[in-house]
């Protein structure tokens, strides 16, 4: 298995018996524009081939040297691992596009296609990597009047994403009635909240605090001492 679940260990036809391996990586961006809907995203495709290519549908814009892709983990099990994505050449009327994008919290999938000797991608290409962008930085290289601007976002597996999810609910009446709107059974949390009770140990007054139990001297025995009721 690899890094991000794939089985890595397959044969790979295109550059099995080939003296040249010629390649290209396909990336595939999904923005989550409303993150209470998860249908509404916007896409973006782009490779580091030299002419646009057609992937079950998809169109990738060619961007050759401008894209570069960090390296993938190689693992025979599943690891967590981060790479990082670079694209250069962006000019000043664009980088807007990039700023005004919820890009962190994106989906991202890195593919690996092979040419023939015919400079035909071939099929099928092999995923790579699948993770979620955890940030990005924007760097800038002014020659002249002309601005150029550098993106580089950073990735990181799902498997990485997964070991650190926080699951579950709070023991409080908002975290509860999430999932259960009617259930009253944590409305008396707060009026307990930081009181200490002496579990086991000998009363020392008959009162109640907000619904919850007094201490006691275990079922069934009286205030006087006496012995367990039968």
């Amino acid at each position: 298995m690899g890094s991000n679940g794939l089985i890595m260990t397959q044969n790979i036809p295109e550059v099995q018996d080939t003296p040249t391996i010629k390649s290209a990586e396909f990336v595939k961006l999904t923005v989550f524009n409303d993150y209470n809907d998860p249908s509404d995203t916007t896409v973006y495709t782009f490779s580091s081939a030299y002419k646009e290519e057609t992937i079950d549908g998809t169109v990738y814009l060619p961007l050759g040297g401008l894209l570069a892709v960090g390296a993938q983990n190689r693992d025979l099990r599943v690891t967590s691992g981060d790479t990082i994505i670079s694209l250069s050449g962006i000019g000043a009327d664009n980088i807007f596009l990039v700023l005004g994008t919820k890009i962190r919290g994106s989906e991202v999938q890195v593919f690996r296609g092979f040419y023939d000797d015919n400079d035909i991608l071939e099929s099928p290409v092999y995923n790579r990597f699948r993770g979620i962008i955890t940030s990005y930085g924007i760097t800038e290289d002014r020659e002249g009047q002309d601005d150029n601007f550098s993106v580089a976002i950073a990735a990181s597996s799902y498997v990485n994403v997964l070991s650190n999810r926080i699951a579950g609910r709070k023991t409080n009446k908002q975290s509860w009635q999430v999932f259960y709107p009617n259930d009253t059974s944590m409305n008396q949390v707060y009026s307990i909240a930081g009181v200490n009770f002496d579990f086991g140990g000998k009363a020392t007054s008959k009162s109640t605090i907000g619904g919850g139990g007094g201490g006691g001297d275990g079922p069934g025995r009286d205030r006087t001492g006496g012995q367990q009721q039968r």
